[in-house]
């Protein structure tokens, strides 16, 4: 007898245990847990843009039943359960009614479920057309009643009522039915929704069709609540009319709101209506650009494109377009461009410059070379084949030339631009010997998103800051898991370089001439990129306080010889800059130089500081204690014999004439001569004057050839590759320059001239030195590939 009553203590004890467990569990997940509900992504303002199914295939958005109109709740009520706050989850007079006629007397189906048995029939989805399925019913909604308040049941009700078709819940049925959330619905739309889960499968409308017992069905519920509520005359036709049906989810910004999609993590509560940062005006007036852009270049091959805006302010992403035509299978619309990794081409170019004038290589207006270089076996050159000469820092950056940015890059030291792109958090970059130098034409991979986050430093003053996807009321219910990148928030280049840069980029000329006047008032500074083949055209630039990058190309990879950033991206990204300056969007806000930025006086020919022999000087933007200081040597005032016309250090004779000369080195020299504007070289000494060692202004020989710290492999099996050429340019005033190995000699040449010379494997010291004294060195290591 003792053991059967500690048994039934036992099993007592073990289902109040279970019933604790089972309050306490459910309590805390609430009686949604374990639903799914749809994606739903509104833009900033609140406007709805696209809606997912579920994984059980449904449409659901959450709506807390706190935001429903009280007046659809009191006609819902009023059709489905007039008790429901007064019953305990059944109405024990209406199940014996609607017992009686269904199963005994068998004269009609009765139902007679409360809004607490129809949320637990919904929970767990029973068949309660049987017998067992109603008794597990009754039973759940007492368990329901017991657990949660009136008001979490009738949340849950709201939320998952079938409303046809797919569609559960009022918030995701008046989206669909009406274009417009339940709050804004009049009163014939919310009839409407009352009467639609007492017969969803007969009673939903089609765009073309309203069926006459869901009209009868609305007009009854209308009849019961003027019953209660004084109705104004001509209401009641009011209602009987159709309410205009749309019947349809909004389908906008597909590529952005997918992406999100995709991220949106499965929490344990239900998720309201996601609002994102996009502005629809702006999402449409790009989208329409990219529409008429794409029309006018189709006879080009120019068939998609991808384009992202945002809020340097904010990093708000206001206007996102993945590709032309989402649904076009013939461009592979559905992928995502703004997200794909593609090569920038020269859209990085304007960071190595940053980085440059932040470790005082350059300033504004220095004096690069674009000359015809070779860097170990890459020889780089610029489109067309065509070569500059000497040219200001500003202009090489805005006329993309690609041996000032490669010679600028081999400069640059901690960080390099491969460095610069890892703190930057680019993702997905190989080791940094897969690159070498051509990671300053765009070998290594970005996305717009990346790209645009770049870009966007140069606006806010050198600092990264990611973007941001969603609005803050949206981040804090979801958490940060919707990331685009790695990005954060930290500096990548100083204040002074990010204002250097911008006004270098401000320089670059339109690619369009017919601007609105209004347009031409906003500075607009951008930068084009051509990626290899011709795959990938590329504009990335800021106007105002917004920032936009625009890649056109095949997502295919297949080349076009139309892909170019001048002719192809930049027009389109103009177009979108000068409309949204044109309706008044952007303002002409000038921007001013940080406190660490000046302007200084500087050769107008060499940038450099100018001295008592430059004839003209200019303005150019400096960074004071980082800046270079040479002075320029371009510029000599020498003496001249007229009467041989050799120089000469006789000044204060009758015969003897101080003017001023160009020095330009030979590499230039011979470029000026091939482009037909050679320049008249300075007289030397006469032959039986020794000079050497006495004068060292100038120029010193610079060594082109072999590339310093560069290790070369040399291969027995190749005995015709296993040379390296010697070859280095020198000033104006030189004529032979000597080749040394240490303290060996190796050979004599001329500026520019090649020579070939056969070392073994080891470290050399190589030193090449003018007939004046001035020299320039190098180490150089050989190693056998054997």
């Amino acid at each position: 007898m003792k053991k059967r009553h500690a048994a039934a203590l036992g099993i007592a004890g073990a289902l109040l245990l279970f019933c604790i467990v089972d309050v306490v569990r459910s309590k805390a997940n609430g009686i949604l847990d374990g639903i799914s509900f749809s994606g739903a992504y509104a833009d900033r303002n609140g406007k709805l843009l696209r809606v997912y199914l579920t994984p059980d295939e449904r449409f659901r958005i959450y709506k807390p039943v706190t935001e429903f109109p009280k007046e659809f709740l009191e006609a819902l009520l009023l059709r489905e359960d007039r008790r429901f706050y007064v019953h305990h989850g059944i109405n024990p007079a209406s199940l014996i009614r609607a017992g009686w006629e269904t199963y005994v007397k068998r004269s009609r189906v009765i139902g007679a479920s409360t809004i607490t048995m129809q949320t637990a029939k919904l929970k767990y989805r029973l068949y309660t057309r049987s017998i067992p399925g109603k008794l597990a019913q009754i039973f759940l909604a007492l368990r329901l009643e017991v657990l949660y308040s009136k008001q979490d049941i009738l949340d849950a009700y709201v939320n998952l009522a079938p409303c046809g078709k797919n569609i559960e819940g009022f918030e995701a049925a008046s989206y669909y039915f009406f274009g417009k959330s339940i709050e804004k619905t009049d009163l014939p739309q919310r009839l409407m929704l009352c009467v639609l889960p007492q017969n969803p499968a007969k009673r939903c409308p089609s765009a073309f069709h309203v069926p006459d017992e869901l009209i009868d069905a609305r007009l009854s519920l209308f009849d019961e609540w003027i019953k209660e509520r004084p109705a104004a005359s001509g209401e009641r036709s009011f209602v009987a009319s159709h309410p205009q049906l749309v019947c349809a989810f909004p389908d906008e910004a597909p590529h952005y709101t997918r992406m999100l999609e995709l991220q949106r993590p499965h929490l344990a509560h239900p998720q309201k209506i996601i609002k994102t940062t996009i502005d629809s005006n702006l999402q449409e007036l790009v989208e329409s650009r990219i529409r008429f852009f794409i029309n006018r270049k189709r006879h080009l091959g120019i068939a998609n494109a991808a384009v992202l805006l945002a809020d340097s302010e904010t990093m708000e992403v206001l206007a996102a377009v993945g590709s032309a035509r989402f649904y076009d299978d013939a461009i592979q619309g559905q992928v995502d461009g703004n997200i794909a990794k593609r090569s920038p081409g020269s859209a990085l170019k304007p960071f190595i410059y940053a980085l440059a004038l932040d470790q005082g290589i350059i300033h504004y207006d220095t004096m690069l070379k674009d000359t015809p270089s070779s860097f170990s076996e890459y020889t780089p050159d610029n489109y067309g084949n065509t070569f500059k000469g000497p040219i200001k820092a500003w202009q090489a950056l805005t006329e993309s030339r690609n041996i000032p940015a490669i010679t600028l890059a081999r400069k640059l030291k901690n960080p390099d631009l491969y460095d610069f792109l890892a703190d930057a958090g680019i993702s997905a970059l190989k080791a940094k010997d897969s690159y070498g130098l051509s990671i300053v034409l765009g070998s290594a991979d970005v996305t717009p998103f990346e790209l645009t986050t770049l870009y966007a430093s140069f606006v806010n003053g050198g600092t990264e800051r990611p973007l941001k996807t969603v609005m803050s009321e949206s981040r804090a219910a979801i958490g940060d898991a919707l990331t685009i990148n790695n990005f954060k928030e930290h500096r990548l280049f100083s204040p002074e370089a990010a204002f250097i840069v911008c006004k270098m980029l401000e320089q670059n000329p339109p690619p369009v001439e017919a601007r609105p006047a209004e347009a031409k008032a906003v500075p607009v500074a951008y930068k084009t990129g051509t990626s290899v083949g011709f795959r990938d055209s590329w504009t990335a630039g800021f106007f105002g306080k917004y920032v936009m990058c625009v890649w056109i190309g095949n997502f295919d990879g297949v080349g076009n010889n139309a892909f170019l950033g001048r002719s192809a991206a930049a027009p389109l990204f103009f177009a979108i800059a000068d409309s949204m300056i044109a309706s008044g969007r952007v303002g002409a806000s000038p921007k001013f130089p940080p406190e660490g930025v000046t302007k200084i006086r500087v050769c107008s020919v060499s940038g450099a500081v100018p001295t008592d022999d430059c004839p003209n000087t200019e303005e150019a933007w400096f960074i004071p204690g980082v800046s270079p200081i040479a002075k320029c040597r371009i510029h000599r005032k020498i003496t001249i014999d007229t009467r041989s016309g050799y120089r000469t250090d006789e000044t204060g004779k009758p015969y003897c004439k101080e003017v001023v000369r160009e020095f330009w080195p030979s590499d230039l020299q011979a470029l000026f001569a091939e482009a037909g504007l050679p320049r008249l070289s300075p007289p030397d000494y006469p032959p039986e004057q020794s000079k050497s060692g006495l004068y060292k202004s100038g120029y010193p020989p610079e060594i082109r050839s072999p590339l310093k710290h560069t290790e070369y492999v040399f291969r027995s099996s190749d005995p015709a590759r296993s040379t390296i050429v010697l070859s280095a340019s020198a000033d104006a005033d030189t004529k032979e320059l000597f080749w040394f190995s240490g303290a060996s000699f190796i050979c004599k040449s001329a500026p520019g001239e090649k020579y070939e010379w056969r070392p073994s494997p080891g470290i050399y010291e190589l030193t090449v030195a003018d007939g004046k004294g001035r020299s320039d060195s190098c180490t150089v290591k050989i190693r056998s590939a054997d």
